[in-house]
């Protein structure tokens, strides 16, 4: 008579069942990004994240395995919002302008906790280059495609006449990001955003795009 009854009241018996919490994963994926960002890999608990994320445990664990599984995944997400910005600015025709732009939008412009943390892909390279290979050569390989953007920027001005320099752009562009990681770390030093901002308009000095 039971299940009957059930149904006549329009319940079934799925209400019953235990079931994993929902929640929305690119969110959760975002909190757990910002607390690795912030503290690092291995300084970031599990306890910590099921906090930041806002899930349980059985949740966390059928979502994405484990934490190393969801630092990939925060990794990349980190790597694409960085190259969308590279993207947006590289059409520029001015190669000193699209740098600019792309340090403004992500370092000078931004809140000071936020410019504090550094670059998640640079920390990652020197935190685990001796801990975890294969999370650090991911860091890498994400570094390389931003290396690729700025490459694809100096060629693209150098096709317009817009060069200033007699240089490859393969070397500019490894130069460009030999100086992003190094104001990257900087940054973590409590370096003020105007002595930062004086090291990029020493880049473009260099490089002969001085504005």
């Amino acid at each position: 008579m039971i299940l009957p009854l059930l149904l006549c009241t329009g319940w079934s018996t799925i209400h019953f069942m235990s079931r994993p919490v929902e929640f929305e994963r690119i969110e959760a994926v975002e909190a757990a990004m910002l607390l690795f960002w912030q503290q690092g890999y291995g300084a970031t608990s599990l306890s910590q994240l099921l906090e930041a994320m806002g899930i349980g445990r059985s949740s966390f664990y059928a979502a994405f395995g484990d934490k190393r599984s969801l630092y990939v995944e925060a990794l990349s997400m980190f790597a694409e919002r960085t190259n969308a910005v590279l993207s947006d600015v590289r059409d520029q025709q001015n190669p000193a302008v699209a740098i600019r732009l792309f340090f403004e939008q992500t370092l000078f412009q931004v809140p000071e906790r936020r410019m504090r943390r550094g670059c998640m892909l640079v920390n990652t390279v020197l935190e685990l280059a001796q801990i975890d290979q294969g999370l650090s050569h991911l860091a890498a390989e994400k570094l390389a495609e931003m290396e690729l953007a700025f490459e694809d920027c100096f060629r693209a001005a150098a096709m317009a006449g817009h060069m200033p320099v007699e240089q490859e752009p393969q070397h500019l562009a490894q130069f460009v990001m030999t100086v992003n990681q190094g104001l990257r770390v900087a940054s973590r030093k409590n370096t003020s955003k105007k002595q930062l901002n004086r090291v990029l308009d020493t880049t473009l000095a260099l490089l002969g795009m001085a504005a």
